[in-house]
């Protein structure tokens, strides 16, 4: 069945644009279904086209290409997905999705992980890559509500549209109601253009909401895997994980790490620098390097979480199973395997957050013990550095487990938090995000806190040369630049950090009646001030102005205050900054005065033109986390950046890592992460395809591949970059 995108070539512009092109009459659909108009408005049908009905989508605008289609749309709910084939003729690879328009489509583009979105990298390749949107029908499952806690659910049981109580991921199109479809480049600002040709209709929808409970559940089989499907080296018995471990053994003793790296990871063969015995910057011909313990230039090429479990805050996270054990074929408690059971706290957020002390399970550690008997840990650890090392990896990166990363073999990150997680103890009482709210630099106890948590929770690595450095924090909620000082007006009278704005607002406007001309409000007096929590409105400029400034005092007094505790208890170690998840120039701005790192995540198909805000001062960016995921090796949610399939998935890899190489600010990737999240979920309901290995510890060979390739050309390629 095919459904001829209808477009035309896009011209570059600046404002957002689509090319909307309707069918003829409804009448036509079901021959056609769709017409193709030229630029001059004369109709062609699609299927006289369909060897040469390409379309240009170029970057440098917003435009997308999209077609709709007359009410009440298309019923193509006896085929299992629509996809569109995207060509990449360019040299660098593209962000490209593919949306579905079912009827209750807004117009703003969905976020690719809802399901009507798919988003996907495409390779600078001749050959098309399919992008594709999984249909469903109306009805689901009857028991589609026991899909508890998954970020995105398995497709094949269930109905489009939002879900009460957080049960399961929107949705999938309804396939019984295609009102058009559309395409856009995700980072049009990359430039490059891409060829879109005629979409299609294909597969028959696999019947599993139609399967009784009965078979349907348990939905992962003993090995943690998802049990209705199968894919290339799927673990069924013991003797596949005996089997997948001797291959694996033949395939590091073949690829031993590159020969012209030193101990630490560094470039034996580059130039040699003074040796400090720790790790230091420098800036060399317009570069920015690493330079290692002995002198030799370093690019920091890693992973993080290498170990078994997520550490958070010093916490140990499995597989969340409360309120759904059906969905599992677990061991008995009283078995070998039952050793595996146990307990997390609350969530950060979502379905768990209501729980402290629910019970878990880790089927990675089950299947490791399958793999190498009792004392599986001291074998895991000792074969994790030996895969580094094969994998041309040199750096143990953010949450890692200790017992592996302090046999110093591997150059590593550690991370401490500045105030407790979970906790509102020292921290913005007003503000709010993923992993936790603000900390609160005005607060006596935060300074003090910061270095007794420094002596206690690093005092192995302090001092050890091995240690490339400290992160401070994680991916705190920074907002705007008003952001922060909003959060202190929302805060209790006892804040700390309100108490230090009503100083400053005291010491500028003296009088009460002055702040409230200037804010257009009304306090009675500055205890009234305390006491309220409603924000000024921007609009009004003075308002504006000293939500900045204190937004801004707030950051300094932050940065400064981690940087001075640092330099007092770890002064041979670089400060790596915070892990930022966005991009605030003020943050950036201030933080780069303090931090001799700057870490950026950034989920993106290239950092080639990543730069920093131009009053930033010169600093070193290290990006902190990047990954690709795919849905072919039985995930059912494809991560931060999709990519349709683990070929594609290498290709990625090795364009974002050369991408850095090329940037002279970046000295350093680091992938995230060592494991995939559990199909099931972790405990925030994340259950994405983001591993080295997967949930049987089983390498992604096109993954490692193009890691050992990166790796192999590292310094040459950096260095002649110059």
């Amino acid at each position: 069945m095919l459904l001829g995108l209808a477009c035309v070539p896009a011209p570059s512009r600046a404002a957002a644009v689509s090319r909307v092109i309707s069918a003829d009459t409804k009448a036509q659909l079901p021959r056609v279904l769709a017409a193709w108009r030229t630029a001059d408005d004369r109709a062609q049908p699609a299927a006289a086209r369909h060897d040469d009905a390409w379309a240009t989508l170029a970057g440098g605008s917003r435009e997308q290409l999209e077609i709709k289609y007359p009410a009440p749309g298309l019923d193509l709910s006896a085929y299992a997905e629509v996809a569109v084939p995207v060509r990449n003729s360019g040299t660098k690879p593209l962000r490209v999705w593919l949306r579905v328009l079912t009827p209750d489509s807004g117009e703003k583009r969905e976020n690719p992980r809802t399901g009507r979105t798919h988003e996907a990298v495409v390779p600078p390749t001749a050959t098309p890559v399919w992008l594709f949107v999984t249909l469903a029908g109306r009805e689901a499952a009857p028991y589609f509500q026991k899909f508890i806690a998954l970020r995105q659910a398995p497709p094949d049981f269930v109905r489009p549209g939002v879900l009460p109580d957080d049960h399961i991921a929107p949705g999938l199109a309804d396939g019984a109601a295609i009102m058009g479809l559309a395409v856009g480049l995700a980072d049009p600002e990359e430039g490059g253009s891409v060829a879109v040709g005629p979409a299609v209709a294909r597969g028959t929808p696999v019947p599993l909401r139609d399967l009784p409970e009965e078979k349907a559940f348990p939905l992962f089989d003993s090995f943690g895997q998802y049990a209705h499907r199968d894919w290339p080296g799927k673990i069924h018995t013991a003797a596949d994980l005996a089997g997948a471990e001797q291959q694996e053994e033949l395939d590091l003793l073949a690829h031993p790490r590159p020969a012209d790296w030193n101990e630490y990871g560094g470039w034996a063969s580059g130039p040699q620098l003074t040796a400090t015995g720790y790790f230091r910057t420098e800036k060399i011909d317009g570069q920015w390097w690493l330079v290692d313990p002995t002198g030799r230039l370093f690019w920091s090429h890693g992973i993080v979480r290498v170990g078994t479990r997520i550490r958070v805050g010093g916490i140990y996270h499995g597989t969340p199973i409360l309120h759904r054990e059906y969905l599992f074929r677990l061991p008995p408690r009283d078995s070998d395997l039952g050793r595996f059971y146990g307990q997390e706290p609350a969530s950060t957020r979502f379905y768990y957050s209501k729980y402290p002390d629910h019970p878990v399970y880790d089927f990675l550690e089950a299947n490791l013990y399958r793999k190498h008997g009792r004392d599986w840990e001291s074998r895991y650890a000792e074969k994790a550095q030996r895969r580094l090392a094969s994998w041309g990896l040199n750096t143990i990166a953010n949450s890692s487990d200790p017992r592996i990363y302090l046999q110093r073999r591997t150059p590593y990150t550690a991370i401490v938090y500045s105030a407790p997680l979970g906790s509102t103890e020292h921290r913005i009482e007003g503000s709010a995000g993923t992993w936790g709210k603000l900390p609160d630099p005005y607060d006596p106890g935060w300074r003090r806190l910061i270095e007794t948590t420094l002596k206690s929770d690093l005092r192995d690595s302090i001092g050890d040369p091995w240690c490339m450095g400290f992160f401070v924090d994680n991916e705190l909620a920074w907002g705007d630049t008003f952001h922060i000082a909003e959060c202190v007006l929302r805060s209790p009278a006892t804040q700390p950090a309100k108490l230090a704005f009503r100083d400053a607002l005291r010491a500028k406007y003296e009088d009460i009646a002055r702040l409230n001309a200037a804010w257009g409000v009304a306090h009675a007096t500055w205890e009234a001030f305390l006491s309220a929590t409603t924000t000024p409105d921007r609009a009004r400029s003075a308002a504006a102005a000293d939500l900045q400034d204190f937004s801004r005092a707030v950051i300094e007094t932050y940065f400064k205050g981690c940087h001075d505790a640092l330099a007092n208890i770890a002064p041979r170690h670089l400060y790596l900054g915070a892990r930022f998840a966005g991009f605030n120039p003020l943050v950036l701005t201030v933080a780069a005065k303090y931090c001799d790192v700057l870490s950026l995540n950034r989920y993106f198909v290239s950092v080639a033109k990543l730069t920093l805000d131009d009053h930033t001062a010169d600093r070193p960016v290290l990006v902190g986390e990047f990954h690709f995921g795919a849905l072919d090796r039985g995930s059912f949610s494809s991560a931060l950046a999709p990519v349709a399939d683990q070929d594609a998935r290498a290709t990625a890899y090795r364009e974002y890592v050369a991408s850095a190489l090329r940037n002279p600010a970046i000295v350093g990737t680091h992938w995230f992460q060592f494991y995939d999240q559990p199909p099931a979920g972790r405990f925030d309901t994340e259950n994405y395809q983001t591993g080295f290995v997967d949930i049987a510890d089983t390498p992604y060979e096109e993954t490692v591949a193009a890691a050992r390739a990166m790796a192999r050309q590292l310094y040459p390629l950096r260095y002649e970059k110059r």
